[in-house]
């Protein structure tokens, strides 16, 4: 199989590129004109570059040539205030559907464009594929914007779509300041730690058990639509943060309420992920503790 990867050198895209790898999957790399995190595929077998900015992903087949399968990781303003910036996320969709319509003209049979739970919106109880989606982030809302729209696009044109929708992923190469990462580098230091009263609900799926599930929906014939992506082990946010405090022995001061939760509010995530676990007979192979050993490992 022939795949191209947008957002490849990003955290999700990086991981899934490695497992595309192992399965001797044909890879074009879609990188940013002049990136210099594209050298980490200099001389990968099965792996080619292209140099494209998001606002010139209307010519992908002119970059890639034909190809059977699309995995769309490549979005900006993820992060921070940026996540409501309607105009940067506006961009964002605007740019995701010129390439959908792109793959789609160039005879791809297969689309997928990476998810997220922001689309849901703050819910209370289990989050199914089901649960209406309320965004109250910009980022959110064009999330979900674009998955109906590529659902109408890849319907009428006979294409397979589907979206892996990540809740937390965490893993080596993740971005420094996400809890989890900051939490170690902390710990590890045994710094004083500031923290929210961490009562949320959450679950933390690492990396290399998500992009096996992405894998598996670029390969199988299986339903179309929305895929939640967690590990199953829910939690109070506080027991993750207590168990990372034991598996680094760490001395330092956890300080719960200093950090104040978001003008958005308090977000609990408990996504069930039935539907992954029977339709791609998936499920999360590494514990909370494995995760946090590969981290470790790998700084």
């Amino acid at each position: 199989m022939k795949i191209v990867v947008t957002g490849a050198t990003s955290f999700i895209g990086k991981a899934f590129v490695d497992v595309a790898l192992e399965k001797g999957w044909e890879i074009v790399a879609v990188v940013r004109r002049n990136s210099p995190k594209a050298k980490v595929f200099e001389g990968v077998d099965n792996v080619s570059v292209a140099e494209l900015n998001m606002d010139e992903y209307g010519k992908i087949a002119e970059a890639a040539g034909s190809f059977d399968c699309l995995a769309h990781f490549a979005w900006d303003g993820t992060r921070g205030a940026q996540r409501m910036d309607k105009e940067l996320q506006q961009k964002n969709y605007e740019n995701s559907v010129a390439l959908i319509k792109a793959a789609i003209d160039s005879g791809c049979k297969r689309i997928l464009t990476a998810g997220s739970q922001a689309e849901y919106g703050p819910q209370n109880g289990v989050i199914t594929e089901q649960t209406e989606c309320k965004p109250n982030t910009e980022y959110g809302v064009y999330k979900y914007k674009l998955f109906t729209t590529a659902s109408e696009l890849c319907e009428k044109a006979g294409v397979s779509y589907k979206e892996p929708r990540f809740f937390s992923l965490y893993g080596p190469g993740d971005f420094e300041k996400t809890l989890i990462m900051s939490m170690i580098d902390n710990m590890r230091n045994n710094r004083r730690c500031e923290l929210t009263e961490c009562v949320q609900m959450w679950d933390f799926l690492y990396v290399k058990d998500a992009v096996r599930a992405v894998a598996a929906l670029c390969e199988l014939d299986c339903e179309d639509g929305a895929y939640n992506l967690g590990s199953g082990d829910v939690r109070e946010l506080k027991a993750y943060v207590e168990e990372l405090y034991s598996l680094l022995n760490s001395s330092s001061e956890l300080v719960y309420g200093a950090v104040p939760y978001p003008e958005t509010g308090m977000v609990s995530i408990t996504p069930s992920v039935r539907k992954t676990q029977t339709l791609l007979n998936w499920k999360a192979e590494y514990s909370f503790a494995d995760g946090i050993g590969e981290i470790i490992a790998a700084k």
